[in-house]
């Protein structure tokens, strides 16, 4: 069986940390993975030889990373064939409302679109505040940003938003639609 690719983007890390769950649980189900980061030279060594494909980058600036739109666009053609599916990182993703809900969704369809992606499977997902990370300038909006949407805005620690539950429940409805979908090469 050829393995399925796990590429992502990231930018702080909380994305990257996704990436290796979602791998983790298409091994522990019996796929072989190649879990890939879209910014590394491996990127380039990438060949279309997969039973199915997971792409997944986070927003920032209501942008995903350059990277990952680059990775998409140069693989078209071959992505197009597969059984793909799209995760976007954001802390619109954790919000309460749903305009900001709203507007992450908005987000990932730009992005599907910007790169002529259609997926199998889609899902935002809510990322976490690395204050840690931040640099003084960053880390001062990133405090502004949270304290005006009701977030932790402690900045001697790291707040994680993500859902693992419902990364899994991702993971689970792709495997569900891979299984649907026969791929062109009968693997």
């Amino acid at each position: 069986m050829l393995p399925i690719l796990v590429a992502y983007g990231s930018t702080e890390g909380q994305t990257r940390k996704i990436a290796d769950f979602i791998a983790e649980r298409l091994r522990i189900r019996g796929h072989r993975v190649d879990l890939v980061d879209t910014a590394s030279p491996a990127a380039e060594l990438v060949t279309p030889a997969y039973q199915g494909a997971i792409l997944g980058g986070s927003l920032h600036q209501q942008k995903h990373q350059a990277a990952l739109v680059h990775f998409a666009k140069a693989n078209r053609d071959w992505l197009a064939a597969l059984p793909c599916a799209v995760f976007s990182v954001s802390l619109g993703a954790a919000m309460q409302d749903m305009d900001s809900r709203l507007e992450a969704q908005r987000l990932l369809q730009d992005l599907l679109g910007d790169c002529d992606l259609h997926p199998v499977v889609t899902r935002c997902i809510a990322g976490a505040l690395r204050y840690t990370r931040y640099d003084w300038f960053k880390r001062s909006l990133m405090t502004l940003i949270a304290r005006q949407r009701g977030m932790t805005v402690d900045t001697s620690q790291d707040c994680e938003y993500t859902d693992w539950a419902d990364v899994e429940a991702f993971v689970d409805e792709y495997l569900a639609a891979l299984g649907r979908v026969q791929h062109p090469q009968g693997a």
